[in-house]
């Protein structure tokens, strides 16, 4: 019997094979209006390109627009409701959703495909695209040794079981469209919370909000100095390639420092048996790390890390000179705040190459308060990082159960 292994209980019967060519109405994408980017507008008909079908969704917060006249006369590549988006090339390949119910009308350019399956459920069918089965079927389609996308004759060849009857198609699609909505309402959540987060340090560190002491009584006037005289901008090591190995101690280079947290995903090493002689660029919980080559200034607090790491030299950890003056906790927040956070990439980009070092502190003008109010700014920030926190966990289990869901949903 060819059926998935989970399985809604009132529906039986085996699911048979189909080509997407067998089912749709419509395969083939649009193209880029005469004039390229050139002939974009700020108002008329939606024009949606790759970069607006991303996590099952189309987004359309980086939007833009054709005049009325391009659009009557790119009839082919008109989207309707209900559609299904395919991105075919680039790095985006195999990305897909369904075009909303209640949307009116759009273009594609040519890096996305319309699929149109007037007969089946088009949640269904992207649901199959957007799981392993489907995305492993997508990457063996691809045109070319060298992966050059997805011609339109590969999509419909692209094959996988269907129930034998469209209500169980349609049951299965209402399930993981509930899953989907869930995980949209926690990611505006999250988006809500950082925005609340981004807003209340505005106006933390421009003063227009003030903390009081647990006396009730009004804090001192904030100190203002140069970002050198109160932080040490300490460098890593400069590893060369012959100090690497295979496994070993893991070493940071600034490819990870990126996120909320190290990116631990590709490690460089060096033999173990190394540690002392590196002992005092070993990093630690806690520390603040940004990088200082390249994109410059990102920037993260390291936090439950797994096991020993050590820090490359174009990686810089900040260290304050002095707790009695500034404790790190709110070191963090004071250099990702609007006043200081623009000067890095600001002083970086007027050298050649964009490097930010010691001398650049120097030109970094800071205010800060006393102890006991950066101690009440620290946490109050870091209780909100706590909930965007929990809510990108949130998130993330949400799509793994989600991954599970599909694997078993479909043959």
């Amino acid at each position: 019997m060819v059926a998935p292994k989970l399985r809604f209980k009132e529906f039986n019967g085996d699911w048979t094979n189909k080509k997407i060519g067998d089912i749709a109405a419509k395969v083939g994408s649009g193209s880029t209006p005469r004039g390229g980017a050139e002939a974009y507008t700020d108002t008329g008909i939606i024009f949606i390109r790759s970069q607006n079908v991303n996590n099952d969704r189309l987004l359309l917060d980086d939007t833009v627009y054709i005049p009325e006249s391009t659009h009557l006369k790119m009839s082919g590549s008109k989207v309707v409701a209900n559609d299904i988006l395919l991105n075919i090339t680039g790095a985006s390949i195999g990305r897909s959703c369904v075009v909303p119910s209640d949307f009116t009308e759009a273009n594609v350019n040519q890096h996305v495909c319309i699929i149109r399956t007037p007969n089946d459920d088009p949640v269904f069918v992207q649901s199959f695209l957007s799981s392993e089965n489907g995305q492993n079927s997508i990457q063996s389609k691809q045109a070319g040794g060298g992966r050059e996308g997805l011609n339109f004759q590969a999509i419909r060849s692209i094959d996988f079981h269907f129930p034998p009857s469209k209500e169980e198609q349609t049951k299965i699609a209402s399930f993981l469209s509930a899953v989907d909505e869930k995980i949209s309402q926690l990611t505006q959540k999250h988006q809500l919370l950082s925005q609340y987060k981004q807003g209340m340090m505005q106006k933390l560190f421009s003063q227009q909000i003030r903390f009081k002491s647990d006396d009730g009584s009004e804090f001192g006037e904030w100190e203002e100095t140069i970002l050198s005289d109160i932080v040490n901008l300490f460098h890593g090591y400069q590893f060369r390639t012959s100090d690497f190995t295979s496994k070993g101690i893991a070493v940071i280079k600034i490819g990870n420092v990126i996120g909320n947290n190290l990116d631990l995903a590709n490690l460089t090493y060096i033999n173990e048996k190394r540690l002392e002689d590196f002992k005092k660029f070993e990093i630690l919980n806690g520390d603040i790390l940004m990088s200082l080559t390249g994109n410059i200034g990102r920037i993260i607090e390291v936090k439950n890390k797994p096991f020993i790491l050590l820090q490359n030299y174009r990686v810089g950890k900040f260290i304050p000179l002095n707790e009695n003056f500034l404790i790190k906790p709110f070191l963090k927040y004071l250099l990702t705040s609007d006043l200081v956070f623009g000067r890095f990439s600001q002083l970086a980009n007027q050298s050649a190459q964009a490097n930010f070092g010691k001398q650049d502190m120097d030109k970094i003008t800071v205010f800060y308060p006393s102890v006991s109010e950066q101690t009440k700014i620290a946490n109050f920030l870091s209780a909100i990082d706590q909930k965007i926190e929990v809510v990108a966990q949130q998130i993330e289990q949400a799509k793994l159960w989600k991954k599970g869901l599909l694997q078993q949903m479909f043959v």
